[in-house]
């Protein structure tokens, strides 16, 4: 009689310990890397080459559903913080390619000064080819990379209104060689874009406590 008790006494006992036990739902290896990544930027001045390639690194990760219900507005919080960066990048190519499309305005404009017929007159190939090359050595694929990571901000937000600006590069300084869109209005434009955002840098927050990683052996 006092061993069943005693076995009864160890099953409870037993089945209370299993109760206890914590089950730990680790983050997925992507993941774990993605904020390892994120952790090793420099957190006064992240580098725009490090926060393109995040970017696509945060797409394809959503893409594939990789993160815990928990972890996604963690992430998505700490990516809109380090998008202010990129914002303030892309604003800052966007005045490079302006300035390549200034220098080359006035060359085209020289020449229209000149041409019997200004409105008609064919700009000479090796002066666009001379512009095409200088604005991609310059920042073209860094914009393009730039929008796409941009324009997956809130619509009502500065990162959008950068974006939009970055997305429309091209479009933008046809007019402006055209004649269909003044320095002056393109850089209100600029200017609108940059006001939407935060006045101030966010402090970034960038360790790995939102993640539960195995230990490395």
């Amino acid at each position: 009689m006092w061993l069943i008790m005693l076995f009864s006494l160890l099953a409870i006992s037993g089945c209370g310990e299993q109760q206890a036990t914590k089950v730990v739902r680790y983050s997925q290896p992507q993941v774990c890397e993605f904020a390892t990544t994120m952790a090793q930027l420099d957190a006064q001045r992240p580098d725009p080459k490090q926060l393109r390639f995040l970017n696509e690194t945060w797409r394809t990760l959503l893409t594939e559903e990789r993160f815990r219900p928990d972890e996604k507005p963690i992430a998505a919080q700490r990516m809109t913080e380090l998008n202010y960066y990129l914002a303030q990048d892309t604003l800052q190519l966007l005045d490079k390619v302006l300035g390549i499309t200034a220098e080359t305005y006035e060359e085209i404009e020289a020449l229209r000064r000149f041409a019997s017929n200004p409105k008609e007159m064919k700009v000479p190939d090796s002066m666009i080819r001379n512009y095409r090359n200088a604005v991609q050595a310059c920042c073209a694929d860094a914009v393009s990379r730039n929008a796409t990571a941009l324009l997956r901000a809130e619509k009502e937000s500065g990162l959008y209104a950068v974006g939009r600006r970055a997305y429309f590069m091209q479009r933008d300084v046809n007019a402006l060689l055209d004649n269909e869109l003044t320095f002056a209005d393109y850089r209100q434009k600029l200017d609108a874009a940059k006001s939407k955002l935060p006045a101030m840098a966010p402090k970034l927050k960038l360790d790995t406590d939102w993640v539960t990683c195995r230990k490395q052996r």
